[in-house]
């Protein structure tokens, strides 16, 4: 049974894939000026999962993923391919109950990424995978 956060489980499985200078933050930080790429990861829901047994919870989590460009179009460019390869090398892993990712303006002012990643659990704390009673 695995004890990490289902956070530490989601960063553990995309930090592959990430560019070199590409990082996952422990928490939810301040959006200040920024010099580089920022990534976190944001609890969005916690609802039981209804097509397997009555303690199994689905997790969904933001993987957010801001660029340091405050001009929309240069952020949009420089996020776009490997955001895409993200989310592709995400799906083909199948380590995820479901992925879906959409743009997002951060701070009013960053261009960005947010990529939903469900994670199915029997403990939102953990990632012990949903058993049948």
């Amino acid at each position: 049974m695995s004890t990490e956060t289902v956070r530490e489980y989601i960063a553990a499985q995309v930090a592959p894939n990430l560019p070199d200078d590409w990082k996952i933050d422990a928490g939810i930080p301040t959006l200040g000026a920024l010099s580089k790429p920022l990534l976190w990861i944001e609890y969005t829901a916690f609802e039981p999962l209804p097509e397997a047994p009555l303690s199994s919870i689905k997790v969904t989590a933001d993987l957010c993923i801001v660029t340091n460009l405050t001009d929309e179009r240069k952020g949009e460019d420089a996020a776009d391919e490997h955001v895409a390869a993200l989310y592709e090398a995400a799906l083909s892993a199948r380590t995820f109950y479901s992925i879906t990712a959409r743009k997002a303006v951060f701070a009013d002012t960053y261009f960005g990424w947010r990529l939903s990643i469900q994670v199915a659990t029997t403990n939102p704390a953990t990632t012990a995978p949903a058993t049948e009673e």
